[in-house]
């Protein structure tokens, strides 16, 4: 999940990326709260709202892209100052779910069944994972499963800023280097599945957000020309994570090898789709999207606070009308989110300094 702050540079504020941003923490909203409810038909929740994990591929492709702004714009960055503002922002969100999953279970008198200390250190120190891949070491908090995806984010985030100031970012074909890497360490988790070979295999879709941003700064436009590399790695990566698929006696869409090969083939179609909407001047993309800019500063708390609301808060022994229980829980999610990043990060980001 994306949890970068605003994007801003001295003369611009990327407004349009933070519609995408908005859109997708409320398709994954929207995606939870129908694969919990019959609020819609069947077939129409199976061919609108089942893609719940491409939405987080988008996050991906959005983080990168707003890190590389953020650093691009100051050059004389420490990794110190970097590290303080990426700790601050993913954290503490992360440590109120952490609490917030707690509370709930303990209200539900399912916290000593479920508590581990493993899976606490472990969500702690990053290195949680959505079990449906093997070699996956610690699963989500208290099966606040959205959670997955932050681990991806936080090494992600690490590991790009000694690429950045290495000999590497001054490379003219860097991005085929770090897909390079990806592949190599994909073809290591197909063999030998591991957390590590996963998260290094991941990290060429975040790149790729690195390397649009590049582009953009440098020609201030993007064409089929500059964002080939990118499209190539992608493509790549899809082919690669396919090759177990073939080898697989019983496919499932939502698991191990099908849904990797999901992440990185969705990635390429968002890259290849953005391109082909961008060449058309993005007609209708702020009156399709523009609804969503106000969710976006309270994105990364909606995402990560939406799904212990959702499931483990029992409203229903209380109000047995369905459609206003969830009602009542959207409201606490948006309040609750609302609160966390508006209100109490500012104060959160004066303290840790």
């Amino acid at each position: 999940m994306m949890v970068t702050e605003k994007i801003a540079t001295p003369k611009k504020h990327f407004k349009k990326l933070d519609y995408i941003r908005g859109f997708a923490a409320v398709y994954v909203l929207i995606y939870h709260i129908f694969s919990l409810t019959n609020f819609i038909p069947e077939t129409i929740q199976n061919v609108f709202f089942s893609f719940g994990q491409e939405a987080v591929m988008l996050f991906f492709l959005l983080s990168g892209f707003v890190i590389y702004i953020s650093v691009h714009y100051k050059p004389n960055i420490s990794f110190r100052y970097y590290f303080i503002r990426r700790f601050r922002r993913i954290y503490f969100p992360l440590i109120i779910a952490l609490i917030l999953s707690a509370f709930l279970a303990v209200v539900n008198q399912r916290f000593l069944q479920q508590f581990t200390w493993n899976e606490l250190i472990g969500n702690l120190l990053m290195l949680q994972d959505f079990s449906a891949k093997p070699g996956v070491l610690i699963r989500p908090f208290l099966r606040n499963y959205p959670l997955w995806s932050l681990s991806y984010e936080w090494w992600f985030y690490l590991l790009f800023f000694p690429l950045y100031k290495s000999i590497l970012f001054q490379l003219p074909n860097r991005i085929y280097w770090v897909c390079m890497g990806s592949f190599i360490s994909y073809v290591i988790y197909i063999i030998y599945p591991n957390a590590i070979a996963l998260y290094l295999a991941y990290f060429i879709i975040w790149w790729c957000g690195v390397e649009a941003a590049e582009i953009y700064v440098r020609t201030k436009r993007f064409t089929l020309k500059t964002v080939k590399p990118i499209l190539i790695c992608l493509f790549l990566m899809s082919i690669i994570s396919f090759i177990p698929v073939i080898f697989t006696h019983e496919i499932k869409l939502g698991y191990y090898p099908f849904l990797n090969f999901r992440h990185f083939a969705s990635s390429f179609l968002a890259i290849l789709g953005g391109l082909i909407w961008y060449l058309y001047n993005l007609r209708y993309f702020d009156n399709l999207l523009g609804i969503f800019y106000r969710v976006a500063p309270i994105s990364y708390a909606l995402y990560i606070f939406h799904y212990p609301i959702l499931t483990q808060l029992k409203l229903s022994r209380y109000i047995p009308n369905l459609w206003l229980d969830y009602a009542l829980k959207l409201l606490l999610i948006l309040g609750m989110s609302y609160l966390v990043e508006i209100k109490l990060q500012p104060i959160i980001n004066r303290w840790i300094n």
